[in-house]
């Protein structure tokens, strides 16, 4: 946007930053309050087959996303075999917080139930949370809290990925079919600028000013993201799936075709 590559494309594009994350953009695009949204493709097909009105249309990120797994830096947690009954910050129920940290539970052999999940909204929540009271464990993406980890507030304990893209772009089923050709356009720009995406000075001085990382942190984090936008890979997704029915988030019958948007078929 700060190129001005929108407007030239004739799409007048008006960017929401949501800070409590995928779950409340979920909400969003189900009160026609936004049409298009970046969002964490565990959360995107969570709510997507929990009856959501939008669809996938492309990966955003191919990447798997680092969840980093932390704990109160006051606390005396300080390793994974700790961790087993201690509750869960969540931004919201069925959020990728929510999602992961039912995975990572499972990996540690136990499931939380309602009780054992407090919801914070998002990573400053979290933030203040671990400041006071019994310990509880946050699961967010590893760059971005990291901050807060070097701050001396979170204390990083493990890390988890899925075997997933970590972001996909979905879109409104109605805004689709009104504005088929804008969203075809977004995803032109999008898919041109994320191409001209490299280690430069210039891309690690935008991911600096835009995330707010230091420069060690903007290289690190540059060399890890693969970003791809366009139609699904086949079979992307079925480890996500299979996931889900796994924790009892999603239907076993759950049909994966459900979460595409026609012009987004893997292919």
């Amino acid at each position: 946007m700060e190129q001005g590559r929108f407007a030239q494309a004739g799409i007048d594009v008006q960017w929401h930053t949501v800070p409590e994350g995928t779950g409340r953009m979920c909400r969003m695009l189900r009160d026609d309050e936004l049409d298009m949204a970046v969002l964490v493709t565990e959360g995107a097909v969570r709510d997507i087959l929990d009856g959501g009105p939008h669809r996938i249309v492309s990966t955003f990120v191919e990447s798997p996303l680092p969840w980093g797994v932390h704990v109160p830096a006051r606390s005396d947690l300080r390793e994974a075999a700790q961790l087993k009954g201690v509750p869960f910050a969540i931004s919201r129920p069925g959020s990728g917080s929510h999602i992961m940290a039912m995975l990572y539970a499972e990996r540690l052999g136990w499931r939380p139930g309602l009780d054992d999940l407090v919801v914070v909204h998002n990573m400053e929540g979290a933030a203040a949370r671990m400041a006071e009271g019994s310990p509880v464990i946050f699961l967010w993406e590893t760059y971005v809290t990291s901050r807060y980890v070097e701050a001396g507030v979170m204390r990083r304990v493990d890390e988890v990925r899925g075997d997933w893209p970590g972001f996909v772009i979905v879109v409104r089923e109605a805004f689709a079919r009104t504005h088929p050709g804008a969203m075809r356009e977004t995803l032109a720009v999008l898919d041109s600028a994320v191409r001209g995406l490299d280690p430069s000075a210039h891309t690690v001085e935008l991911v600096m000013r835009n995330a707010g990382f230091r420069e060690e942190l903007a290289r690190e984090w540059l060399e890890h993201v693969r970003w791809r936008v366009g139609r699904p890979r086949p079979n992307a997704l079925k480890p996500l799936l299979g996931t889900l029915q796994s924790l009892g988030l999603v239907s076993g019958g759950a049909n994966l075709e459900a979460v595409y948007m026609s012009t987004g078929r893997p292919g």
